[in-house]
């Protein structure tokens, strides 16, 4: 059973959306790269925001002789080839940028000593927004995926947007979104990253599951405090607290928003541990594995 309510209408004056300017688009040569490419241009089209699109390419350690401790010619020859595969790419996806009629560039950023999912988040580090795909049906690139989502997530300090590889280009900027609101950091992080998709939508339902009552809020009052908060940026939610009777809190998330027939989940991200999250299941890992729409993690 769960209970309804719907916080006071507050009006946005005009050009009070917080900007969305730079969207970095990470790309590690899986087929779904393209649907964040896609996607993301729409909403740099919406927001007048440049894509900022982050080609990686790890290379080896060169292999050295025993005797000499020089490289081997073959390893050299070899970072010649992924160099210029790496360029080949880079073409191509800034002809398909072009194509989408966006301002934007495509960078070769090349990882050597350092892991790539890092490199990855280094580079969006100076993004409003960063953005990659979510395979589907590839378990191997799946996991790839999640490395670099992790790494996004946790070393950036920016919010993720993770996007399924089967996500048309029309689903964002979302129409409908559903907020999964819980009393922690990593939830208002997300909230406040997510304000400019937030205002723009026609719908915004906060859903809260198991709410433990606090100094802040009980069980009269859940998800006023965040309600008035969007209010004054021009958002009018309504608030839905469930109860999760057993069922992963993502399976109710997501339940919810088939039913609200959402675009888009706002998520705090990884409030355990990676480790914990990943290994034992949590949150995060329910939204990121099962979620059928884009989902924005912060942390």
């Amino acid at each position: 059973m769960s209970s309804l309510a719907t916080a006071p209408s507050h009006t946005s004056p005009a050009g009070s959306h917080q900007a969305l300017r730079d969207i970095a688009v990470v790309v590690s040569r899986l087929p779904a790269d393209l649907t964040s490419l896609t996607v993301a241009a729409s909403l740099a089209r919406r927001y007048g925001a440049e894509l900022d699109v982050v080609q990686v390419l790890p290379l080896p350690l060169p292999v050295a002789d025993a005797w000499s401790f020089v490289p081997d010619p073959a390893c050299m020859e070899w970072y010649v080839e992924l160099r210029e595969q790496a360029a080949r790419q880079s073409v191509e996806l800034q002809r398909r940028l072009d194509s989408l009629g966006v301002a934007g560039h495509v960078r070769v950023v090349e990882s050597f000593y350092d892991a790539p999912t890092g490199v990855a988040a280094a580079a969006a580090r100076h993004a409003d927004l960063s953005v990659i795909a979510r395979p589907a049906d590839a378990p191997a690139d799946a996991s790839r995926a999640h490395g670099y989502f992790s790494s996004l997530l946790l070393e950036s300090g920016r919010p993720v947007l993770m996007v399924p590889s089967t996500t048309e280009a029309s689903t964002l900027p979302p129409r409908h979104v559903v907020i999964a609101w819980a009393d922690t950091s990593e939830a208002a992080r997300a909230v406040h990253d997510a304000m400019p998709l937030l205002q723009t939508a026609e719908t915004v339902d906060i859903v809260m599951v198991d709410p433990v009552e606090n100094a802040i809020e009980n069980a009269a009052t859940f998800g006023a405090a965040l309600s008035a908060h969007l209010g004054r940026h021009g958002v009018t939610p309504r608030v839905i607290v469930d109860k999760s009777r057993g069922r992963p809190i993502s399976r109710v998330i997501l339940d919810r928003a088939s039913r609200a027939r959402a675009q888009l989940i706002v998520a705090g991200g990884y409030g355990h541990s990676r480790m914990r999250e990943w290994v034992i299941g949590g949150t995060t890992r329910g939204l990121f594995l099962d979620s059928p729409i884009p989902v924005l993690f912060s942390h």
